[in-house]
């Protein structure tokens, strides 16, 4: 963009712009493959000659087997939860993975290629590992699939046909070397990262302006309802997310203060999660009972509602175990990350299969086709394809109008710095983060929006948010230095040279200024200034150690006594 040039000289600009441009367009590759992959796994999931109850289907079978391998690649290529996966260079990672553990889905994909797939899906990124699940369930699904339709075929004009039990048994059976070795890959890759002591984050790099309730357990200031309650609501924020819903709005930051924690079971916003939870018990139940409860069966009907059961109970399954790749967020374990569009895209890829599988059956014709070739079943058929075109036209239109327009919109903020921080402030007007970040474009980063009033009220508010967040202090400085009020400039280093987050670049600046000042000619005012400053920094520092020894101290002695 034209800032991004301003800032740069022109032919280093030209060649940065151009490797991101290459990098990017290696992630559209990467996306675009992946929803090849969705349309594989919908035509494999929902296979037409596998449904048990093709014959007396109320669609036709071929129409509504494209419509859902189509839809869901539609829903997944303009999902807008992808965007932040695909233009931010640095989240690659999380869509090659993703690409690695789909690829091994299908149950005939060799067994070498699984092993190798699946080992650099875990090299890919840390969070591939709570997609093996998935992958097993819904290898699961398939196979079981596959089974049922052999079974078909082989025991035409038998009376005899073998139980839903036994094929379920022959679908693990024949699936358990793909199990093993997926459960072998994962040990051996905790193993390594536990013997590398990574398997945590160390707590120093844990910060509440990035994720505000990773510690509220542990320093005693929630409950354990508490915690259920917040880490809720943020897993449902989540799903919702997989459906390209946005409760609280787009944001790349979704820090402190942006959700504030939820106090009581009054908060109105509980009602998110309990919606889901009915939702999914509804499901559940569906998946038991079907949709015809109470009618009237024949000697064949209990053979195939156990088939069709089966088959539900198993889709149902693979649905959940998706949704089940949202576990880092569920507040179970620790994590840097809070709320992120990124850790939505593994579940993004079941919720839109089972959504377009779901529009697939609105829009597909329905009738058996033995309407009798007269004019009154003519008219029905017309009737009917009408209304499929009626259908497809307002689905197209909500494509076009909704997820494309927004994925657009989306994309084009990650283009430029200024938009999506405006968007961020946006959705989060009380993010630290997102006013600090707001704060530098107008204090000199972005030439044309210099702005050094706006800037100071901009880092006001991210400091009257969290008193507690040190980063202030280093733009502080930086906007003082400008306007040469070198004295509040000095106070604010001081203070940024005691936060552990800007000590680093804050030492370099510190250094620098001094060098200069205290060389400019015989100034004594400046020398007392700067001895007294460095006595503050030493006496602080020296706090903070004899604090942090005797933390560590009372960590070994509860050790000991626990041991003891």
């Amino acid at each position: 963009d034209e800032t991004y040039n301003n800032s740069t000289s022109g032919g280093r600009g030209e060649q940065l712009a151009s490797e991101l441009f290459v990098h990017r367009f290696i992630n559209v590759l990467i996306h675009a493959a992946i929803v090849q992959i969705v349309g594989v796994v919908a035509t494999l999931l929902f296979s037409r000659n596998n449904n048990p109850s093709s014959s007396n289907s109320n669609h036709k079978p071929s129409n509504l087997q494209l419509y859902t391998k189509y839809i869901s690649q539609i829903l997944f290529a303009l999902h807008p939860v992808h965007v932040e996966a695909v233009a931010n260079v640095a989240n690659r990672p999380h869509i090659l993975a993703l690409l690695l553990n789909t690829t091994i889905v299908d149950p005939n994909v060799p067994l070498v290629a699984v092993a190798v797939l699946a080992t650099l899906g875990l090299l890919t990124a840390e969070t591939a590992i709570f997609q093996f699940p998935a992958i097993v369930l819904t290898m699961m699904a398939i196979r079981y699939r596959e089974l049922l339709a052999r079974e078909k075929n082989d025991s035409k004009g038998k009376e005899e046909k073998p139980s839903q039990q036994s094929l379920i048994i022959e679908s693990i059976v024949t699936l358990l070397p793909r199990f093993i070795l997926l459960v072998l890959i994962s040990t051996m890759y905790l193993i390594y990262r536990h013997y590398n002591d990574t398997l945590s984050i160390p707590v120093g790099l844990f910060r509440p302006a990035e994720n505000p309730f990773y510690d509220k357990l542990d320093k005693g200031e929630w409950t354990l309802e508490r915690r259920i309650m917040n880490y809720s609501y943020i897993l449902s924020m989540h799903i919702m997310k997989s459906f390209g819903v946005e409760v609280v709005g787009f944001s790349h930051e979704y820090g402190f203060d942006c959700i504030p924690e939820i106090q009581s079971f009054q908060d109105y916003r509980l009602l998110l999660p309990i919606s889901l939870l009915f939702l999914f018990e509804g499901m559940a139940a569906w998946s038991w009972y079907g949709w015809k409860m109470g009618s009237k069966r024949t000697k064949q009907q209990p053979r195939r509602e156990q088939e069709e059961r089966v088959q539900r109970i198993l889709l149902l399954l693979v649905f959940f175990s998706w949704m089940a790749t949202l576990f880092p967020i569920s507040g179970i374990l620790k994590v840097g990350t809070f709320v992120a569009d990124r850790i939505a895209l593994a579940s993004s890829f079941g919720s839109c299969i089972f959504a377009g599988r779901f529009l697939a059956v609105w829009i597909a014709p329905s009738g058996d086709g033995t309407e009798k070739e007269d004019t009154e079943g003519r008219a029905t058929i017309n009737r009917r394809r009408y209304t499929t075109l009626l259908k497809i036209a307002t689905l197209s239109y909500l494509f076009v109008n909704g997820l494309a327009k927004r994925t657009h919109n989306r994309t084009a903020e990650w283009m430029d710095s200024v938009p999506l921080l405006e968007s961020s402030l946006e959705a989060c007007p009380r993010s630290i983060k997102s006013n600090l970040e707001m704060s530098k474009i107008y204090s000199g980063l972005v030439h044309h929006k210099l702005d050094l009033k706006r800037s100071l009220s901009l880092i006001g508010t991210a400091q009257s948010i969290d008193p507690t967040f040190c980063d202030v202090h280093q733009q502080y400085a930086h906007v003082y230095f400008q306007q040469s009020k070198y004295t509040h400039f000095e106070e604010e280093m001081v203070k940024s040279l005691l936060c552990p987050f800007t000590m680093g670049q804050a030492l370099n600046n510190w250094n620098k200024y001094w060098k200069v000042v205290l060389n400019a000619g015989q100034n004594t005012e400046a020398r007392e200034r700067y001895e007294k400053y460095m006595a503050r920094i030493q006496e602080e520092v020296a706090r903070k150690e004899k604090e942090e020894g005797e933390r560590s101290s009372n960590s070994h002695r509860g050790g000991v006594k626990d041991e003891l």
